[in-house]
């Protein structure tokens, strides 16, 4: 009898946080790009196949160059589509940073998702690098 109450609780257990953690958004990990006088990084939960419901971005700036910096995300679609979205900008010089919250839909898919990094003369870009593809968890 203590046997099968113990295989019973245990089995609940596991029922529970397998129902937990399927409610949940799907984390994935973390992406960074560094190029000479800005660093950025994305952290990107995926809500679905066509969603990812939290984008958390991070920008510095990191030279006295007289540049700004932006950051933005791309997103590939399973047909290796590869869109841009808006520029994320710090403007207020070397050493400081800023961070961003914001979400993206895409009714084609988002397979994966990384971020671009730039260092901008005016509306021109320097120098710019992008990330590792971030892998959609939900495919």
């Amino acid at each position: 009898m203590k046997k099968n109450l113990s295989r019973a609780v245990a089995v609940g257990a596991a029922a529970l946080s397998t129902l937990v953690f399927s409610a949940s958004p799907a984390a994935a990990g973390g992406v960074s790009e560094t190029v000479y006088g800005a660093y950025g990084s994305g952290d990107f939960y995926y809500a679905s196949k066509t969603n990812s419901n939290k984008i958390y971005l991070k920008l510095a700036d990191s030279n006295a160059d007289g540049h700004h910096v932006r950051i933005r995300v791309q997103s590939l679609t399973p047909n290796r589509v590869v869109t841009s979205y808006a520029w994320r900008s710090v403007t207020t010089g070397a050493g400081t940073a800023n961070e961003w919250v914001t979400s993206l839909t895409d009714s084609n898919g988002i397979w994966a998702l990384r971020v671009q990094v730039c260092v901008f003369e005016k509306d021109t870009a320097v120098r710019c690098g992008e990330s590792a593809w971030d892998g959609n968890t939900y495919y």
